[in-house]
């Protein structure tokens, strides 16, 4: 199996690609214009959102969506992967579900795109911007 075009929200790694970013360095060079190349792994949203004062987290995943939506750095068929520690949720806003000191805790992942993401298979969807 491969990355399909576009955010690929994955549990387990699909395939090894040209670099490895943690989702803050993504988010960063997202925000300041920077390159992408055509493959690209982003590691550790889940712990970017957990961190989040859960207050604030609504509003997190807004600001991180704009940042997405108004990069200019995803032109052309472009697969970005975001590996997740935990679950994918497909339910009233497609989540993901981590464990943390013992207490189920749902990120609603699927806010950060225009379209819900679409389920490929069992830890594997895949969104557009």
């Amino acid at each position: 199996m491969s990355l399909n075009a576009g955010y690929n929200l994955v549990t387990d790694r699909i395939e090894d690609t040209e670099e490895e970013l943690p989702a803050l360095a993504f988010f960063r060079r997202l925000a300041n214009n920077g390159t992408l190349p055509p493959r690209l792994t982003v590691t550790r949203l889940e712990d970017l959102l957990y961190e989040t004062d859960e207050e604030e987290r609504d509003e997190a995943v807004r600001e991180l969506r704009d940042v997405l939506r108004e990069s200019g750095s995803f032109r052309g068929p472009k697969a970005i992967q975001f590996v997740f520690d935990g679950d994918l949720v497909d339910d009233d806003v497609f989540s993901v579900r981590i464990e943390r000191g013992g207490d189920a805790i749902y990120l609603p992942v699927g806010n950060l795109f225009v379209e819900e993401p679409r389920v490929v298979e069992a830890g594997h969807a895949v969104a557009r911007k």
